[in-house]
């Protein structure tokens, strides 16, 4: 009993500053010597929480407008992804170069003013990066799960629309903000980018696909055509979703046309990933009959399936038991404590770099009275901190280890 309560005291002085220090993202630049768009170009990646010490992979959402949405995505997919609402992500954006975004995305015909857009019409240019350079470089560099997301913002969503259009499989989800205007409009004079979505998702021949569009309701008000055009394109494309493809288009009302970006995205990756999916309930899962870490590898593997991807639990989040962390802990304090050393064995399987990992395996299997084996896992725990140089674990992690070493004295 009293190992229990050491247990879930060190475990609550601990979490605030396990947090503090792990929930941060990690963010690289490097530089892309690119043929395709002919000048170099600096590439931004917000790594997820944990990435350094884990071995698996990661879904990548593209931004094409670095200032606008590269913050706000990476801070909303920190949000979902620690709440078990969408899968932990790699984000990546391509810094501004000389040329204006519109210079890559394609010049359509606006059939209600009669007249050219005026961009770049550069997008073969701009595939080519992604496909032949970009992406490429990014599997090199990463561990990259094969689900990538595009998202694009008024011009850049154009690209967007178009790559959907005429490179559908360069990625499995596409995210067009600020663009109910768009889809009525084509390459060519009465031609219309609704024509070409509906022809590209009815030759789709892999699994994966998303589209989602949005308008502001403000925009409407100008253009009270988008509403026209967002119910043609819902009514034409809901004929065609399946398993293999989703695709909406909605208008969210009272958001300006640029302050549309933060409510989109939280209802475009709310359509990727339904919460009714991916909500998870631990202490459900582990009251079912049957062993705690195939209940939740279950549920997870179903996941995998749908997505075509290695989705994993989430191990450690600050104020909720929806994580292994603190469902290990309850099923302790149920004196089910093989199956709490069993999910702790599964956090090292998959973070093997993580200090905070072993210490749960440590205590636990020390709970367990296997004290050789909590040795082992504390010691482990000192090689990995110490490589960080976070001494306050140091400390921590050989006070325990001398009193395991007592214990096993006698």
């Amino acid at each position: 009993m009293k190992k229990n309560i050491s247990f879930l005291i060190l475990c609550f002085f601990t979490q605030f500053v396990v947090f503090q220090v792990n929930a941060q993202n990690s963010i690289d630049t490097f530089k892309v010597e690119s043929k395709s768009l002919q000048e170099t170009r600096t590439i931004k990646v917000a790594l997820p929480f944990g990435y350094d010490y884990s071995i698996k992979t990661y879904p990548i959402v593209v931004v094409l407008d670095n200032q606008l949405l590269f913050s706000t995505t990476t801070a909303l997919i920190n949000q979902l992804s620690s709440t078990s609402r969408m899968p932990e992500s790699i984000i990546v954006t391509i810094i501004e170069g000389d040329k204006h975004r519109a210079y890559y995305s394609p010049n359509l015909y606006d059939n209600i003013k009669n007249r050219n857009y005026g961009y770049g019409n550069h997008q073969d240019e701009l595939t080519h990066f992604l496909s032949d350079e970009l992406l490429p470089e990014l599997e090199d560099r990463y561990r990259i799960a094969n689900f990538r997301t595009l998202i694009g913002f008024s011009p850049s969503s154009v690209f967007a629309l178009h790559t959907f259009s005429k490179n559908q499989d360069l990625f499995q989800a596409y995210i067009a903000l600020a663009a109910g205007n768009i889809i009525d409009d084509g390459y060519t004079k009465g031609t219309n980018l609704i024509d070409e979505i509906e022809k590209s998702s009815i030759n789709n021949k892999s699994n994966y696909k998303f589209l989602y569009i949005v308008s502001g309701g403000k925009d409407v008000e100008d253009q009270p055509d988008i509403d026209d055009n967002i119910k043609n394109f819902n009514k034409r494309l809901s004929k065609l979703n399946s398993s293999k493809l989703k695709t909406k288009a909605e208008v969210i009302k009272g958001e300006e046309h640029t302050d549309v970006v933060l409510p989109g995205l939280i209802a475009a990756f709310d359509f990727i990933f339904p919460k009714e999916k991916w909500i998870i309930n631990y202490q459900n899962l582990i009251s079912k009959s049957g062993n705690a870490k195939e209940n939740i590898n279950k549920f997870y593997n179903e996941l995998s399936d749908d997505y075509g991807i290695d989705i994993y639990p989430n191990m450690d989040r600050l104020y909720s038991m929806s994580c292994v962390k603190n469902i290990g802990r309850s099923l302790i304090g149920q004196k089910r404590v093989d199956e709490a050393v069993e999910l702790y064995q599964y956090w090292t399987e998959l973070y093997p770099i993580s200090h905070l990992a072993y210490s749960y395996l440590g205590r636990a299997q020390r709970v367990n009275n296997d004290f050789k084996a909590a040795k082992k896992s504390y010691e482990k725990a000192i090689e990995v901190v110490k490589s960080d140089d976070l001494q306050v674990y140091t400390i921590e992690y050989q006070k325990v280890l001398e009193e395991i070493n007592k214990e096993l004295k006698n």
